[in-house]
């Protein structure tokens, strides 16, 4: 007997493969645009959920928040 979480993971495998094997077909300039149109887009999300959670930062403050966050990350000072 086959689970639904088997179908599903089945399922995933899948499509990450075909994904995998569209990339290897598609043209570099094409993949470099698609990833800095994903990557526009939710940036623009994360900015605009910011600003409804304070409406009082800026958002150039939202963005110099966001580099303090990933240098921390980072572990650098």
């Amino acid at each position: 007997m086959i689970l639904k979480e088997d179908k599903i993971y089945r399922k995933n495998a899948r499509d990450f493969k075909g994904r995998i094997q569209h990339m290897k077909n598609t043209k570099l300039e094409n993949l470099e645009n698609l990833f800095l149109e994903l990557y526009e887009i939710n940036l623009n999300d994360y900015i605009e959920m910011e600003e409804n959670r304070n409406p009082s930062i800026t958002r150039k403050q939202i963005i110099v928040n966001m580099y303090k966050f990933h240098d921390k990350i980072r572990g650098k000072k």
